[in-house]
């Protein structure tokens, strides 16, 4: 799970980088782009963790692929679920760092941002993370089976 998360992410740059050469890249399509580094470091890790945890607990021995497109989707979501954290973590620390909030006052504002982060993220994201994740789930499970 932690190639596909990979994958998703390759994709997800190289996107960035083909519309920035060809000139679509605009000021909002960039700044959906570039929340996405905001969500490298957490999503690989998360992705793996998430992935073991599935495989390792969940152990169905009835339609293996079914269940593994099934946990290669959760796994997906979990990783932008923690992905959506770097921005609101980002915001609040910037907030601080600025002298335009008080930390107690950061720690709130990135609790009340947390869920919007998230949202956006499984919205700008989720259309390719989720299916990806899924289809190697299913591989993973198909690919065992044939061995």
């Amino acid at each position: 799970m932690a190639a596909t998360g990979l994958l998703a992410i390759t994709l997800w740059f190289g996107a960035a980088g083909l519309l920035t050469l060809v000139g679509a890249m605009n000021g909002t399509l960039g700044f959906v782009f570039g929340l996405g580094l905001l969500a490298v470091p957490v999503a690989i890790p998360t992705s793996f963790i998430m992935g073991t945890l599935l495989w390792r607990r969940l152990r169905p021995d009835d339609d293996r692929q079914r269940y593994g497109a099934l946990f290669g989707g959760l796994t997906a979501l979990g990783s932008l679920v923690t992905g959506g954290f770097g921005p609101a973590f980002l915001a609040g620390v910037s907030n601080v760092t600025r002298g335009e909030m008080v930390l107690r006052e950061a720690v709130v504002f990135t609790a009340l941002l947390l869920p919007v982060s998230v949202v956006f993220a499984v919205i700008a994201a989720g259309w390719l993370v989720v299916p990806l994740g899924a289809f190697g789930g299913w591989y993973h499970e198909r690919a065992k089976a044939r061995s």
